[in-house]
């Protein structure tokens, strides 16, 4: 299917939402020299779910589709410095996981094999061992642990940031305060986008708008199959219990990931039934939208006992932030990449499942390719927008599938 012609284009390549995804879109369709590429943000840059990540890039997946985009994430990551001529401060303090069940020992015996076989490093360690590198840790019985040592994190907004910047080096322009009110149509091509800054005709429009993503394709007729779900998390205070370079460490007895903050610890939660949002009630903007309970207290003390097996200093942690955003969440947990039948000139990128920041590397190269009409780097087909078959993404019983997979993760 070919663009129609209406005379010279605005841009060839339109991106809708200046998260993490969309700025890295950005970076690497300019890296290609295909075009003129606009991203439009109606607030500022990577100020909703980006900002509020927890950015753990662990590379070993149960859902091993995942992998290849979140080593495209490293790659970029080394990439912007070089670019950039400054670090990420990416912090390589490697993963330990530790599986205290008999079912989560299976588990993990699973995750090491996908590891392996995708030549990354892993340990098994003896309970001691496990212990000197997280000295808050408390293991009991038969708890086994595994630690993946190129594993790490980063500051999420930071490594948004970077592309931004990089994308701007590139030739791209990066607009703030721009909103996308609608979409531009001849027939079953998308033409564009209109603003409340006026009309802006393009090749192919990219709808990376996040937690809004699905209200936008909506008003084309296209349910994205995915819906804004609550993630949480909290920070203790400074204590010399939280070695500033301990691994990041996944529990899924107690449903629990954690990583070092500042001296501190900063550690989520998933509640047995997640909370999801309906779109139509999101406001323009995240900013002080309540999330349903102050302070994640309730979660707190619902997930305390469980955690408080492997942390038994829990009860006497000084908790100094709590954060919550929200995630868009498919029933699989894998993002939705890629065009919808029918419609030419429209690509969508979210769904990132609470892996955002880990996979906006390949999600950037995957996408760009595409808008560029060249072959994506990597297998898009786990990842069809028309997997679920036809969908309602308004619908509860539809939301409530979005909500039990991210409940469901037992995976950092």
């Amino acid at each position: 299917m070919s663009a129609p012609t209406n005379g010279s284009h605005q841009a060839d390549l339109v991106i809708v939402g200046g998260g993490i995804f969309g700025c890295s879109i950005a970076w690497h369709y300019a890296r290609l020299g295909v075009g003129r590429v606009l991203l439009l943000e109606r607030d500022i840059l990577a100020c909703a779910a980006t900002s509020c990540a927890a950015a753990l890039l662990t590379r070993a997946r149960v859902k091993t589709a995942l992998m290849v985009l979140i080593t495209q994430t490293y790659a970029d990551i080394a990439a912007l410095e070089a670019e950039l001529d400054e670090t990420l401060d990416l912090h390589r303090v490697g993963s330990l996981h530790v599986a205290a069940s008999a079912l989560h020992r299976r588990e993990l015996q699973d995750l090491v094999g996908v590891a392996e076989r995708a030549g990354l490093r892993v340990d098994w360690l003896t309970a001691d061992d496990a212990i000197r590198r997280v000295p808050w840790l408390n293991l009991e019985g038969d708890a086994v642990t595994a630690f993946m040592p190129d594993d790490g994190f980063i500051d999420p907004y930071r490594l948004a940031m970077a592309y931004a910047r990089a994308a701007r080096r590139c030739g791209a322009e990066l607009r703030q305060g721009v909103a996308v009110t609608g979409f531009l149509r001849q027939g079953d091509w998308i033409s564009g986008v209109a603003t409340t800054q006026g009309p802006v005709h393009a090749a192919c429009v990219v709808d990376a708008a996040g937690a809004w993503a699905g209200l936008l394709a909506a008003s084309l007729g296209v349910g994205l199959p995915m819906a804004p779900v609550r993630s949480q998390y909290w920070i203790t205070a400074p204590d010399p219990l939280f070695p500033p370079d301990h691994p990041t460490t996944i529990l899924p007895d107690a449903r629990a990931y954690s990583r070092p903050d500042l001296g501190g610890l900063l550690f989520g939660l998933r509640e047995r039934q997640s909370v999801s949002i309906d779109p139509r009630r999101l406001p323009c903007t995240s900013s002080g939208f309540a999330l349903g309970e102050a302070g994640g207290h309730s979660s707190l003390e619902g997930g305390a006992p469980a955690l408080r097996r492997f942390l038994p200093a829990l009860d006497q942690l000084g908790i100094a932030h709590y954060i919550a955003g929200l995630s868009t969440y498919t029933p699989d947990g894998l993002p939705i990449l890629g065009a919808v039948a029918g419609l030419g000139g429209f690509l969508a990128a979210t769904g990132c499942s609470g892996a955002g920041i880990a996979t906006a590397g390949g999600v950037g190269a995957s996408i760009a390719a595409l808008a560029a009409e060249r072959t994506p780097p990597f297998d898009l087909a786990p990842f069809r927008i028309d997997r679920f078959g036809p969908i309602n993404p308004f619908n509860m019983e539809f939301r409530r599938r979005c909500e039990q997979a991210r409940s469901n993760k037992s995976s950092g």
